[in-house]
């Protein structure tokens, strides 16, 4: 747990993926259908296709972010990855076919983080004001938030591509700031990243919570960092770390 802050904070920036929008349950969705499809991949527990997913998607999205690579041949690259680390050699255009097929399996079953909902609607209840920090494109994030119906609670949505820079860097923090005009004092971030979210926002000084959508991994949240487990569905409790009560 964290200290007790000197005062409720006036508003709560949000990560979006797998902080609001439930990107874990999706990804698995996609992938276990797409397990199905290639019998090399049929022996392989599902969170180790989601590890080797992870590790190809974040390996080109920093080259994303900085606009060394094409949102196609970013989806391209990545998939020959995940291909290619269970031995299966495809071609772009295999590559880009099974991202098409993933991305509707993916899509398909979209769902808010558990709680969430109820949670912004307790914090709107307050008077908290609130806010999405997140990085990836424009066009794929703001439909997503519409797509969740989750566009009215917030006043301020602050992307990494428009800003130029992707978390844990603080100038997206700082942008984020500004759009509030509040003092770092007056906000607390939630997020699941513990590189991005968490890092970025201990790195300037402002407070968070890191939701561990994982807790039966080992590892832990920074010294003086609050931890929700797993999502939202206990709003009172989430309620509390998040005010700091």
């Amino acid at each position: 747990m964290t200290t007790r802050p000197d005062r409720t904070p006036r508003a709560v920036l949000f990560d979006l993926d797998d902080t609001l929008y439930d990107h874990l349950h999706s990804a698995r969705s996609g992938l276990a259908k797409m397990q199905s499809r290639h019998a090399e991949m049929s022996s392989a527990p599902i969170r180790e296709l989601e590890d080797r997913y992870s590790e190809a998607l974040e390996s080109v999205h920093v080259r994303l972010m900085r606009g060394e690579v094409s949102q196609r041949e970013a989806r391209t690259i990545r998939m020959r990855q995940f291909f290619g680390s269970f031995g299966i050699e495809v071609t772009d255009d295999q590559a880009m076919e099974a991202y098409t097929q993933f991305r509707s399996d993916y899509d398909s079953v979209c769902q808010v983080v558990a709680g969430t909902h109820k949670l912004l609607r307790r914090l709107q209840a307050m008077g908290i004001r609130l806010g999405v920090i997140t990085n990836n494109l424009v066009a794929e994030q703001i439909p997503k938030l519409r797509q969740l119906e989750l566009t009215d609670y917030f006043e301020v949505v602050t992307i990494s591509e428009e800003v130029g820079v992707p978390k844990p860097d603080p100038q997206i923090f700082h942008v984020a700031l500004e759009r509030f005009d509040l003092p770092k004092e007056d906000l607390v971030v939630v997020g699941d990243s513990l590189s991005s979210d968490i890092a970025g926002a201990v790195g300037i000084g402002m407070r968070c919570v890191w939701l561990k959508r994982r807790p039966e991994l080992p590892n832990t949240a920074p010294a003086g960092v609050s931890t929700i487990e797993g999502d939202f569905a206990d709003v009172e409790n989430s309620l509390e770390i998040i005010l700091g009560a």
